[in-house]
């Protein structure tokens, strides 16, 4: 299914493309979208929460060629839609008590569905040569549905990461911009989007969010859209940068744990043919009672908003069995009114600072800042960890690369995986750091303490708060650790937790 030559060529994506000209951005309605919370972030995490159900759309290249991962470079003629009508998938969601969809705007092959200025990959090059994001959010609005985003981070036919599974594409700052600019685009012509879903990322790439910077993303994220809560797709059952955690299913994947109390999401298809549309799609669905019974009534108590996949067919339409299903849903469910609010949620560190570079007195230091991290399908931890050798203490020294003022926050993220695959009962915790030091320094000589003390042995995301301070250079020592021989992160991470740090 990969494309010739010539027609790699032709996707060239670093000018402008011509095509894309036909089809001109418009700015969004801003009156159509739900009212702001400027930058409340517990309020709009439990805004979600209580939206309780809402529709994913896996609409994009792969629907027209039987994949989930459709191959890069794709013709994009290949991708028509001749019938395609979103107020259909509005009113479907409609129906079935839905409060907010989320659509696939770019996934992992990189074809996009605006016009976007910076690829020829997209809808501007499709026979259809509509902008389908525009269609999208205009026929939700109108139906009192929320319309979202997804937005791959990997994209394998414009140069962001590797294009196959055995090569490491570098990131370079072209490559970063790149990506910039495609959010600008979303976030500035469709009016507000609430909740960004981010792909491709930290269970991927050889170095995840280190290779391209997550702190970077997020601010501009945040700088166009302070309201935008970022959901990324890294399988972590504990919150680690962006503000929801998202559990997927498929393929007996993992189910949000009963007790959950952080503002989370469910993701399932209604099809198990797929989160794309396949020709078995149609005849292989879940029931209505399933999709009642065994996810909306017991998630809500989980505090996990349940997100269905319904996928729409080669035609640009849900297939009649979907739509048949949904309004059977309606029918049969309706909120629990009783659920007390979500509880109060611990702070994210919302201005991260990415590591240049990281030293330690044993042990692979990249490993502590690479942001890889993720659950598999064997139910297993999918992790990159820093795992000292010697006697404690031991530290790892993180280099920002630069003096930054207004320091002030801290993360350690031990390690993931559990006794027991597809169960979180149980966690590993040998190697835990339980108790810590942390200094800077501006010079990497001379170092000067700014919090000390110790942490729960378990698996959850630790923070050591300290007064704002400037540094280049912040370091962790572990002091003490389970099983006391060896020290063991997941992740480490340091910025600020309420103002953006500045260089200094």
């Amino acid at each position: 299914m990969t494309s010739s030559p010539s027609r790699r060529t032709f996707l060239a994506t670093t000018a402008t493309a011509a095509g894309a000209a036909a089809l001109p951005l418009t700015a969004g309605r801003a009156a159509a979208a739900p009212p702001a919370h400027r930058g409340n972030r517990y309020a709009l995490q439990r805004r979600f929460v209580d939206w309780r159900f809402g529709m994913f759309l896996h609409f994009n290249m792969g629907t027209f060629h039987d994949a989930e991962w459709v191959d890069p470079d794709q013709d994009p003629l290949s991708f028509n839609p001749a019938k395609l009508d979103c107020g259909q998938w509005a009113d479907a969601a409609k129906a079935a008590g839905m409060r907010f969809a989320v659509l696939t705007a770019k996934h992992h092959d990189g074809f996009c569905l605006w016009p976007s200025k910076y690829t020829r990959y997209s809808v501007a090059s499709s026979p259809v040569k509509r902008d389908i994001v525009r269609e999208y959010v205009d026929a939700f609005r109108s139906r009192g549905v929320t319309p979202c985003l997804y937005f791959s981070i990997w994209d394998r036919t414009n140069g962001v990461g590797p294009k196959g599974f055995d090569d490491d594409t570098p990131i370079t700052r072209a490559t970063i911009e790149y990506v910039k600019n495609q959010l600008t685009e979303l976030l500035t012509h469709y009016g507000r989007v609430p909740l960004l879903i981010f792909d491709g990322w930290a269970w991927h790439w050889a170095f995840g969010q280190q290779s391209l910077p997550f702190a970077e993303i997020r601010e501009h994220v945040a700088a166009l859209q302070p309201d935008c809560l970022v959901l990324d797709l890294n399988g972590l059952t504990v919150p680690w940068h962006s503000e929801l955690l998202f559990f997927e299913e498929p393929k007996g994947g993992v189910f949000c744990p009963p007790g959950n109390t952080y503002a989370a999401s469910q993701g399932q298809t209604i099809s198990p043919s797929g989160w794309f549309w396949h020709p078995s799609t149609p005849a292989n669905l879940l029931t209505p009672g399933r999709l009642v019974d065994g996810h909306l009534k017991p998630l809500e108590s989980r505090y996990a908003t349940f997100i269905l996949n319904c996928p729409p067919n080669t035609d640009g339409l849900l297939d009649d069995t979907v739509v048949t299903t949904l309004h059977e849903v309606g029918r049969r469910w309706r909120p629990d009114a009783s659920r007390p609010p979500l509880p109060a949620q611990p702070d994210v560190l919302r201005h991260p600072v990415t590591p240049v570079s990281a030293t330690a007195t044993s042990g692979d230091a990249a490993k502590a800042i690479d942001g890889h991290s993720d659950y598999g399908w064997n139910g297993e931890a999918d992790q990159t960890l820093w795992t000292s050798t010697g006697p404690l203490p031991q530290a790892v020294t993180l280099d920002l690369g630069r003096r930054y003022s207004g320091l002030d926050t801290f993360t350690y993220l031990p390690r993931q995986d559990t006794v027991t695959p597809y169960s979180f009962d149980e966690f590993v915790t040998t190697g835990n750091i339980t108790a810590y030091r942390i200094s800077v320094s501006v010079d990497g000589t001379i170092f000067k303490q700014v919090s000390a003390g110790t942490w729960a042995a378990d698996h959850t995301l630790k923070r050591a708060r300290f007064r704002p301070t400037t540094a280049r250079y912040v370091r962790l020592e572990a002091l003490a650790a389970v099983g006391g021989d060896t020290a063991i992160a997941g992740q480490l991470d340091c910025g600020a937790t309420d103002r953006r740090p500045r260089p200094a």
